[in-house]
């Protein structure tokens, strides 16, 4: 099995639309038709959840009217945030079949299919055409990328010029990571962290220029103790939570923004 089989084994847990809907029924929401809001953040599986997704986009500049790509969209929680938290057109491609489906229904029962849609496939070899989107984010995806410049080539390839590509990984920032799972990979064999400089080296040979760079790492402690003290998100196992936490605060994981753009 390949690295992006692997990964897309690892997320397709066969429960997640129906935690979902599990959600929104215990919010007091009617599952056949809500707001995203009923979801409480359980379909943004990212440090700082939605209030991570508006400080990422309003610093990307997306506005409504935008055309944007999210690359690794998973359930599709960001994109329907820049749906209607920020009046963006936004298309999504993941991996996992699951995640895709799961995308598309809940994307169908909140009302925004006519601005979020999504597809399944590898960002390595992105289906679409050159020039088409006007600005890209990718959430906590890069830890299951090993071929980070050609990810990065993509993006560039089907961007406009001028375009912003935010990403916000979590990112080895000191000493070695030696304890497993963690919540994007059991194993070492589909992990790959690596620290913001070699995020920064990978963009400028796909011709992108870096602007800015935040790690926002005591948020991102409070976000998880806070998070483990309410009960863990749904459906993401308890060793993986609490290794993630401790490599937090031990100083060798970050969660870490990086802003770039094409001249």
């Amino acid at each position: 099995m390949g690295i992006e089989e692997s990964v897309s084994s690892h997320y397709g847990a066969g429960n997640v639309l129906q935690l979902l809907l599990g959600i929104v029924a215990a919010s007091g929401g009617n599952p056949d038709s809500f707001s995203p809001a009923n979801l409480r953040g359980a379909d943004q599986l990212h440090i700082g959840g939605p209030a991570a997704t508006t400080r990422v986009a309003t610093r990307a500049g997306i506005r409504a009217g935008s055309r944007v790509l999210e690359l690794g969209s998973g359930m599709g929680g960001v994109s329907r945030h820049l749906a209607s938290d920020f009046g963006a057109s936004v298309h999504g491609i993941d991996l996992t079949p699951e995640f895709v489906q799961t995308a598309r229904t809940i994307t169908e029962r909140t009302g925004l299919s006519g601005q979020v849609t999504f597809s399944q496939g590898s960002i390595l070899a992105l289906p679409f055409e050159d020039d088409s989107f006007d600005a890209a984010l990718m959430v906590h995806v890069g830890m299951n990328i090993q071929d980070k410049d050609t990810a990065f080539a993509e993006a560039a390839r089907v961007l406009r010029p001028g375009s912003v590509f935010a990403v916000y990984d979590v990112m080895l920032v000191g000493g070695d990571l030696e304890t497993y799972p963690l919540p994007w990979a059991a194993t070492p064999d589909t992990s790959f962290p690596q620290p913001p400089l070699a995020y920064s080296d990978a963009l400028a040979q796909a011709g992108f220029l870096v602007d800015h760079e935040a790690k926002p790492l005591a948020e991102g402690i409070e976000f998880l103790e806070r998070a483990a003290a309410s009960g863990r998100p749904a459906g993401v196992d308890a060793a993986a939570f609490s290794n993630l936490l401790a490599a937090f605060r031990a100083g060798v994981l970050a969660p870490v923004e990086i802003y770039a753009h094409l001249p």
